[in-house]
C-alpha cells in the first residue's frame, strides 16, 4: 500500500482537537501502542503491539526527511508466539510507547499521540488506495 504522511509536535492539544472536530473527522477509539523498530538495511520494519493483544509486523520503504513523507508499506498480523519469536531473533534499535487517539477523515487517519518521554504529536496518514495520488494529495492538504 501507499500513503502520504507527516508527523509534527503539538504545542496546544486542545486547539488541535478543536480543529479536528471542526474538519468533520470521526473519532474511532483510543489505544495503547508499543513499537519496536528493527534495522533491515535500506527498508524499515517495526513490530507494533496494540493494547497488549494485537501484533503487527509493518515493513515499509520511505526516505527519512522532515515534512511530508511518501511511504510504501505492508502489514502482516502475527500471533503472540510469532511476536515473541521475532523479539528474540531481532535486535530492537528503538522502542516507543504511546497512547494513540484515532480519528478518520475520508482516506486519512488522524493520530493524536502521547509518546512516553517525548510529548504530544499529530500524525496524518492519507492512504492512496482506490483513488488517484492527486486526489489523496488534495485530501492530505486539507
Amino acid at each position: 500500500m501507499r500513503n502520504i504522511e507527516i508527523k509534527v509536535a503539538i504545542i496546544d492539544k486542545q486547539t488541535m482537537m478543536n480543529r479536528i472536530e471542526m474538519l468533520g473527522a470521526e473519532y474511532q477509539h483510543t489505544m495503547k501502542q508499543s513499537d519496536y523498530y528493527f534495522e533491515i538495511g535500506e527498508g524499515k520494519e517495526k513490530l507494533r503491539v496494540i493494547d497488549d493483544c494485537k501484533y503487527e509486523l509493518i515493513t515499509y520503504q520511505r526516505k527519512e526527511k522532515s515534512g511530508r513523507k511518501d511511504s510504501f508499506y505492508d502489514v502482516k498480523t502475527l500471533s503472540s508466539t510469532e511476536k515473541d519469536t521475532l523479539l528474540l531473533q531481532r535486535k530492537t534499535i528503538k522502542y516507543l510507547e504511546k497512547i494513540r487517539e484515532l480519528w478518520l477523515y475520508g482516506n486519512t487517519r488522524i493520530h493524536i499521540d502521547n509518546v512516553k518521554d517525548l510529548g504530544d504529536f499529530l500524525e496524518l496518514e492519507t492512504v492512496i488506495q482506490g483513488t488517484r495520488l492527486e486526489s489523496g494529495e488534495i485530501e492530505f492538504m486539507k
